[in-house]
């Protein structure tokens, strides 16, 4: 074969792959961060003293954006800057955290309510196609995950709770119909409805939303539009719940803009469906930002205050403030300040105790009048013999005459059998505290205590 042959292969084959493009749904792509959402701000689980919150990086197209690192973003707790080596991952403390961990990566659940308008506005290809897409929706989802699903036309009705099957779920939205008989639409109380479902809900995934399908017409809530952002947006001490707005157009779309108020108010995304084929893109959409949405963790102390977050990245950021609970400071963060500080305290007592005496003898008469002793050790022995503590070398005292006692502050004096006697203030004694001021005589020499 010629060499023209080989050449002319290899670029059919460049030609073939550039046509058909391999590219892996977890391939790495760098895309630019648009749009930042800290969507909630709550303590970790279990008393632990740390803070975790749920945020989502994406596109302006609402495309999550993938593989962000700690030090991508940066995140302030009161002004001051959380650091990128503090922040842990999900259920192994001992790993290092090379990519920020997506709530997929970390197996939790997600808490999601569909509320679809069964008004009889919404009849025909639009219900269907709603219905269609919500269905298909719900068998993307894992068994860690809880739905519910509400239906509004003139009033509202649960029509699968939480506590239903995955079975159950399914029949009881494939049977769901348009009510033809409504004469009004409640949505207000059906997306309030919804947010109260996940309020009241027990033990579910705190990472909840609410996806709602309607014209975006209300008439005959009891709800205002203004209460149900208000109970969507959270609290401090509430988790907020995000509200995705599916809108369709039928006719002529004056209420979908009170569907994009909704969404753009507490976090979540609008999609008006020109078509209802783009029904299931809209779904399939919301499931990626939940599931690819990220969970950072950080230490933080539980002081019962409110603090603000502030997280940011590429030029785009978000706030929000949570309260924190009140946890009692470990007793290891006490000794940490108390045993150190107990040590230096007892060591500057030794000296203190070691460099000032107990008070002082001083000599008013023999041979060393004039003289002052201070008291320093535990036990001053006075006498003739050079092995005492004080020597008064006289034939008059004894030669273990006299002992001082130290304790404390306090100081005891204890006559040692002397031939002579021990007198205090004129009376002979034994054994005797001592005051300041107090006359001492040892046979025939003087003293005077002194404090």
């Amino acid at each position: 074969m010629s060499g023209r042959w080989w050449v002319s292969l290899i670029v059919l084959a460049l030609a073939a792959s550039s046509a058909f493009p391999v590219r892996s749904e977890d391939a790495f792509e760098i895309r630019k961060v648009e749009r930042l959402h800290l969507d909630d701000v709550f303590p970790g689980p279990e008393g632990e003293r740390v803070v975790e919150l749920y945020l989502r990086a994406l596109t302006r197209y609402g495309e999550p954006v993938l593989n962000l690192r700690p030090v991508d973003i940066v995140i302030r707790e009161d002004e001051d800057r959380i650091d990128p080596e503090d922040l842990a991952p999900i259920g192994a403390a001992e790993t290092p955290l090379k990519e920020l961990q997506t709530l997929a990566a970390t197996g939790r659940g997600m808490t999601a309510v569909v509320a679809i308008d069964t008004s009889r506005t919404m009849k025909g290809e639009p219900f269907r196609r709603a219905r269609d897409a919500a269905l298909e929706f719900l068998r993307r989802l894992e068994s860690r995950d809880k739905v519910a699903i509400v239906a509004f036309s003139d009033e509202v009705r649960v029509v699968s709770p939480f506590s239903d099957s995955r079975a159950g779920r399914m029949v009881a939205l494939e049977g769901l119909g348009v009510d033809s008989e409504s004469l009004s639409t409640a949505l207000y109380d059906g997306v309030s409805k919804a947010v109260e479902l996940i309020r009241l809900g027990e033990e579910l995934p705190r990472r909840a939303f609410v996806i709602v399908f309607s014209d975006g017409k209300d008439s005959g809530s009891n709800r205002s539009l203004e209460q149900v952002v208000a109970s969507s947006q959270g609290t401090e001490l509430r988790s907020p719940t995000l509200i995705f707005t599916l809108g369709y157009a039928r006719f002529g779309g004056e209420g979908l803009e009170i569907l994009r108020r909704l969404s753009k108010e507490t976090g979540g995304d609008f999609l008006r469906a020109e078509s209802t084929i783009h029904l299931s893109t809209f779904f399939n959409e919301i499931y990626q930002q939940m599931q690819r949405s990220y969970v950072v963790r950080f230490p933080a102390d539980m002081d019962g205050e409110a603090h603000t977050i502030e997280v940011s990245t590429e030029g785009q950021s978000d706030s929000r403030s949570a309260k924190y609970p009140d946890y009692p400071m470990p007793i290891w963060r006490y000794l940490i300040v108390i045993v150190p500080l107990a040590t230096l305290v007892a060591l500057l007592a030794i000296l203190l105790t070691r460099g000032r005496s107990a008070g002082r003898l001083v000599f008013v008469g023999g041979p060393r009048a004039g003289e002052v002793v201070p008291l320093k050790h535990a036990k001053i022995r006075i006498g003739a013999l050079p092995d005492n503590d004080v020597v008064i070398p006289i034939d008059t005292i004894s030669r273990y005459h006299v002992a001082i006692h130290i304790k404390g502050r306090r100081a005891e004096i204890e006559d040692l059998n002397s031939r002579n006697g021990t007198f205090l203030n004129g009376s002979a004694v034994r054994t005797a505290p001592l005051q300041s001021g107090d006359k001492i005589r040892l046979a025939d020499v003087d003293l005077v205590y002194e404090r």
